[in-house]
C-alpha cells in the first residue's frame, strides 16, 4: 500500500511540475500567467491597483506591475502600499553589472538601442518642471581631482533666451549655451552671434616649432592652423570664394568699430582678393589682388599708394644715434643709367608732373628738378635783377641750437623782395604755441642771380669799351704830346 502511494505522489508531482499555471486564467501559455483587469498607475490610495505587487512581511514598500488601461504600456512602480502617493526608489544591478534597452548584449553600465542600428539608440529627457526647466543630465564630478558636478540641460523663460546648457555647479557662464537659433555662447547665456566667446580667448596648437618652414597653401582643405571664411552655397573648404571679417565695437554705431576683412574670390571688383583695415568704420588701408596697398585710398595704383587730408601724410621718425639712412632709394640695376631714366621721386600737382629727383650722369649724380617747360608759361618778362640782389640783406649768423655759424638771410626779410622764395609766415605758431618756422627755397634765387650776373656783365663790358676808348684816346693824346715835344725840339735846335 505505501509502494502504491509513493508511485501515486510521484506521478502527482511530476503532473504539477510539467503543467502551466494560470492566476484569472484558464488556459495559461507560460509556466505561470497572470491575468488581472488593467490600471494605469494610480498617485493615490491604497486599493487594488495592477497586476502583480512584490512585498515584505515588514516595512511598507512595494513593487507593483501593470498593464495601463489607456494605452499599449506595461508599468512597474516602487511606492508605499498605503499611500500610492508616496514613492521610492528603484535600482538595477546594484552591486554591478550593466543594463541594456533594446540590446542583449549591452557593453556599458547603460546600453540603449543594438549594434546593428534596428533598434535605435535614442533617449529623450522630459522638462523636470512644469515652467522654464526642460530635459537634464547631472554628470557627478571624478572622485579625485575635480570639484564640481558637470549639468546638461535645456531651459529658457522665453523662445529668444530658451537655450541648451552645459555647465558646472559654480556658474552658467562657466560652460557653453546654444540657443534655438543656432548662436553659441562661450562663458555666455545670451550669444548674439553664431560663435560668442566671452570672459576669454582663442587658442589653436598646430604642432609647429621654430624651425618648421611655412606651410604650402591649402585649397581642398582646410589646415589645423587656418580659420577660413568659404563662400557660395556649398560652403567647402575647395571654393574660391569666401569673406571674413574681424571686428571690435560698434555694437550701437559703426563709427565705433574697428574691422579687418578678408576677401577671396568674387565678381564685384571693389571685393576681389583683397584685404581691407578699417578704423571707426573708415576704410584705412587696403592690399588689392595685384599686392598694390593704399593707405588713405580704396583705388591704389602702385605699390604704395598714401592718400591724405592732413597736413602731414607721411612721418618718419628715427630714434637711433646713427641712422644710416632713414629711407634708402636703391635703383637696383645696371640698365638705362646714361638716358636717365631712373626717376626716383615724382612730384606731381592733380597727376601733372611738376618735379623729380632722378639719377644723373650715368648714375653718379643725383638732379633734384622742377618743371619749366616752356609750354607751361606765359607772359614772359625781363626784370632787373641787380636792383633785386641790391634789396636782399644777408648776414654771418649763428644757429641757436649748437652754435654753428653759416651765412644766410633771414626769411621775413627776404620775403619782403621776393615772396615767393619764403614759406611760412613770420612769428606763427601752432595750437600749444610752438614755434611754426619759415622756410626759404635757395634754388629759386638762381635765375635772379644769373640776371644780376648778367646785368653785372653788361655793366662790366660797357665800361671795359669804356677804358678801351679812353685807352685809345689816351694813346692818341700820348702821341700828339710827343709829336709837339718833338717839333719844339726841333725849332729850338735851328735856332
Amino acid at each position: 500500500m505505501k509502494k502504491i502511494f509513493f508511485i501515486l505522489s510521484i506521478s502527482l508531482v511530476s503532473s504539477f511540475v510539467k503543467a502551466q499555471t494560470g492566476i484569472g486564467t484558464t488556459t495559461p501559455v507560460n509556466k505561470f500567467d497572470i491575468f488581472a483587469v488593467k490600471a494605469n498607475p494610480a498617485t493615490s490610495g491604497a486599493t487594488a491597483n495592477g497586476n502583480l505587487r512584490l512585498g515584505a512581511t515588514v516595512g511598507d514598500h512595494v513593487l507593483d506591475f501593470g498593464l495601463s488601461s489607456s494605452s499599449t504600456y506595461s508599468w512597474l512602480q516602487a511606492r508605499n502600499k498605503t499611500a500610492y502617493g508616496t514613492y521610492y526608489n528603484l535600482v538595477f544591478n546594484p552591486n554591478g553589472g550593466q543594463v541594456g534597452i533594446g540590446t542583449n548584449s549591452p557593453a556599458t553600465t547603460l546600453t540603449v538601442g543594438n549594434a546593428d542600428g534596428t533598434i535605435g539608440g535614442e533617449i529623450l529627457l522630459n522638462p523636470t518642471s512644469t515652467q522654464y526647466e526642460g530635459g537634464q543630465l547631472i554628470i557627478k564630478r571624478s572622485l579625485i581631482g575635480s570639484t564640481v558636478d558637470w549639468t546638461i540641460d535645456q531651459y529658457g523663460t522665453t523662445s529668444s533666451n530658451a537655450r541648451l546648457r552645459i555647465f558646472n555647479g559654480n556658474s552658467e557662464i562657466n560652460g557653453i549655451a546654444i540657443l534655438e537659433n543656432g548662436n553659441v555662447g562661450f562663458g555666455t547665456a545670451t550669444p548674439s552671434a553664431k560663435l560668442n566667446l566671452s570672459g576669454g580667448g582663442i587658442r589653436i596648437h598646430t604642432g609647429f616649432g621654430n624651425s618648421t618652414s611655412r606651410p604650402a597653401l591649402n585649397t581642398s582643405t582646410i589646415g589645423n592652423y587656418e580659420i577660413r571664411g568659404t563662400g557660395g552655397f556649398s560652403q567647402l573648404d575647395a571654393t574660391d570664394d569666401g569673406f571674413l571679417r574681424l571686428s571690435a565695437g560698434g555694437g550701437t554705431s559703426s563709427g565705433a568699430q574697428v574691422s579687418i576683412d578678408l576677401s577671396g574670390y568674387s565678381q564685384n571688383s571693389e571685393m576681389n582678393n583683397n584685404i581691407v583695415m578699417r578704423t571707426v568704420g573708415v576704410e584705412r588701408f587696403r592690399i588689392d589682388e595685384y599686392g598694390r596697398t593704399g593707405i588713405g585710398t580704396s583705388s591704389p595704383w602702385s605699390k604704395l599708394h598714401v592718400q591724405s587730408s592732413d597736413g602731414n601724410t607721411v612721418y618718419i621718425e628715427s630714434t637711433t644715434a646713427d641712422n644710416n639712412g632713414m629711407m634708402v632709394l636703391n635703383a637696383n640695376t645696371s640698365q638705362n643709367w646714361s638716358a636717365n631714366w631712373h626717376e626716383f621721386i615724382y612730384f606731381r600737382n592733380q597727376g601733372n608732373n611738376i618735379g623729380s629727383i632722378i639719377g644723373s650722369n650715368g648714375g653718379n649724380m643725383v638732379s633734384f628738378n622742377t618743371s619749366s617747360d616752356y609750354r607751361l608759361k606765359t607772359d614772359l618778362k625781363g626784370y632787373n635783377g641787380l636792383d633785386l640782389v641790391n634789396k636782399i640783406k644777408t648776414y654771418d649768423y649763428a644757429w641757436k641750437r649748437d652754435s654753428s655759424r653759416m651765412y644766410g638771410f633771414v626769411a621775413h626779410e627776404l620775403q619782403e623782395v621776393i615772396p615767393y622764395l619764403v614759406s611760412g609766415k613770420k612769428d606763427a605758431v601752432d595750437a600749444n604755441g610752438k614755434i611754426i618756422p619759415q622756410s626759404v627755397d635757395y634754388s629759386k634765387l638762381t635765375p635772379i642771380l644769373v640776371k644780376a650776373i648778367q646785368e653785372q656783365d653788361i655793366k662790366i663790358k660797357e665800361q671795359e669799351e669804356s677804358i678801351k676808348k679812353l685807352n685809345d684816346d689816351n694813346r692818341a693824346l700820348e702821341q700828339r704830346i710827343t709829336f709837339l715835344e718833338n717839333l719844339i725840339k726841333s725849332n729850338t735846335n735851328k735856332n
